[in-house]
């Protein structure tokens, strides 16, 4: 888990100082993948429990914490606003999909090789 949340830290310094092309859909999908990531890599670290349990937080925070803060217009100052972002997507939902999906495969992945330090 430590290396995931690693991977997603390395995934959101990308998104903050990347400056090319796509830089919307950077910055506005891109980052919600690392964010779930980095949510997942947490409850990893901090939560033992089943896969399916923290595959089900981690969206319900994705999901909920962060869209509410948009409904709401309250985007954090700084780099916060950046990683929640301003307005509500549905395509939102997808990238916290895709960062769920992508942490889960990363856990079971190691799982399977028998490496329970990433």
């Amino acid at each position: 888990m430590v290396l995931l949340g690693g991977v997603a830290l390395a995934v959101g310094a990308f998104v903050l100082f990347y400056r090319g092309p796509g830089q919307p859909f950077i910055r506005g999908y891109v980052s919600d993948v690392g964010a779930t990531m980095l949510v997942y890599a947490f409850l990893g670290l901090l939560w033992r429990t089943t896969a399916a349990r923290r595959t089900l937080a981690t969206a319900a925070i994705a999901a909920a914490a962060v869209e509410f803060y948009q409904i709401v217009g309250m985007t954090p100052p700084g780099i916060g606003g950046v990683l929640v972002g301003a307005f509500p997507d549905p395509w939102d939902l997808v990238a916290y999909a895709i960062g769920v999906v992508a942490a889960l495969a990363w856990e079971r992945r190691l799982v399977r090789s028998g490496d329970q330090t990433g």
